[in-house]
């Protein structure tokens, strides 16, 4: 296995595309820091959904269970301009009893403009606790977030 890279395209299997609004501008003229926290709250959002939908079969309809965001550490590399798009690469590369650690690279043109690292904690929200993370969602988010290899 190759070590995974953050800021490499090629780390990364699963994929979403945001468009750069002129209001993620900030004053200087570039997208705002904020607005690369949105990006890649919409990208862990879309990794949930898909997960989600790949096991809603086999999902316990009466849990009342969430992910909630316990860190997010962004390294922001180098500006993105308006307009745009940019893609947002995601990697699980940990997944703990009720944890797991999920990568993000903010990628625009031919470059990477932020990574992040964030820990995600399988939350139930009856109890306001984390909880073991069911070993069927634990396997369809490898399956669908694991990094390339």
């Amino acid at each position: 296995m190759t070590e995974f890279l953050a800021n490499q395209r090629q780390s990364y299997d699963k994929w979403t595309r945001e468009v750069i609004r002129y209001a993620d501008l900030d004053p200087v003229g570039h997208v705002n820091n904020n607005a690369y926290g949105l990006f890649i709250e919409n990208a862990r959002t879309v990794l949930f959904m898909d997960v989600e939908n790949e096991i809603k079969s086999e999902l316990d309809s009466s849990s009342k269970c969430d992910w909630v965001l316990r860190k997010l550490d962004i390294d922001f590399l180098r500006e993105i301009h308006y307009p745009g798009e940019v893609d947002v690469g995601i990697a699980i590369t940990r997944i703990g009893t009720s944890s797991m650690v999920v990568n993000h690279g903010v990628f625009t043109n031919d470059y990477c403009a932020a990574t992040a690292v964030g820990i995600s904690v399988y939350f139930d929200l009856e109890t306001r606790s984390s909880k073991p993370i069911p070993e069927k969602i634990q396997q369809a988010m490898l399956k669908i977030a694991s990094p390339n290899s």
